[in-house]
This record gives C-alpha cells, sequence and structure tokens, in this order.
C-alpha cells in the first residue's frame, strides 16, 4: 500500500494534513480520480477541480462578469 500525503506548510485553521492510501497497482485514470479527491478534501471547489484536471479554463470576461454579479 502506497500513501498520498499532503501536510500543509502554513499555520492554518484548515485541514493540516490529509493521507490518502492508495494500491501499488492503480492505473494512471485512478490516480487522477485520487488526486481529484485530495484537492476536494482540501476545501477546493469540486467545479474547479475538474476545470483544472480537465484542462479547462473560463474565459476572462466571463469570470469578470460572474464576480460582478
Amino acid at each position: 500500500m502506497d500513501k498520498l500525503i499532503y501536510t500543509r506548510g502554513t499555520y492554518s485553521n484548515e485541514i493540516k494534513k490529509v493521507e490518502l492510501d492508495v494500491n501499488e497497482n492503480v492505473s494512471i485514470h485512478d490516480f487522477k480520480r485520487v488526486c481529484k479527491h485530495l484537492a476536494c478534501a482540501l476545501g477546493y471547489d469540486s467545479i474547479s477541480v475538474e476545470e483544472a484536471f480537465e484542462g479547462k479554463a473560463q474565459p476572462l470576461d466571463k469570470l469578470k462578469q460572474i464576480l460582478k454579479g
């Protein structure tokens, strides 16, 4: 069993350490899924995680429009 460990480097009231056990024979697709779970466990929004892992970025104009409300 392998471990995927994230330790926050600075003081925070949020999650300080996440440790995931991963089978040694995990495929790259399953590893990608585990990394997505790790990002969500750290508090990243599932939509932004999906966009980051799939290489889909929102156009800057659309992002500005969302921020304006």
